[in-house]
């Protein structure tokens, strides 16, 4: 089962690279708890349900023309999966390349991505989710 939690929390990464912002939330649970712990003053915060990932989406959305997403690394926990992610936008007015690299750990049960903590480190995400290194 922990393979299929993998592809699924996977297949979200791709969506919405893709541009698909709507297929998402046919594997986000409706009270999914989207807790973003960046260095993203406007956006580092704690975000709850459809309407809240609708929220930070359009937010963060808003000044990318595109974004690409590359994982450098999986790990598989059952029902945590943890990826450290780099990912290059390119900003919608100035055109310029920005990096990033982070760390996700999505909590997945029965079919569906219930918790998704993005933090700066493994670490941080790990503590986010409730667990230890």
């Amino acid at each position: 089962m922990s393979q299929e939690n993998v592809e699924l929390a996977r297949s979200l990464y791709e969506s919405v690279e893709r541009g698909d912002y709507e297929r998402p939330f046919e594997v986000l649970d409706t009270s999914i708890i989207w807790d973003v712990r960046l260095h993203l003053p406007d956006l580092a915060r704690f975000y709850r349900g459809h309407d809240g990932i609708r929220e930070f989406w359009r937010q963060w959305l808003a000044a990318w023309e595109t974004l690409e997403f590359n994982l450098l690394a999986v790990e598989d926990r059952g029902d945590l999966v943890i990826f450290e992610v780099k990912q290059r936008n390119r900003g919608r007015t100035s055109g310029v390349a920005v990096d990033f690299h982070y760390f996700q750990a999505f909590t997945v049960r029965d079919g569906k991505v219930t918790a998704v903590y993005t933090a700066d480190t493994r670490a941080e995400a790990l503590e986010a989710a409730g667990l230890k290194e």
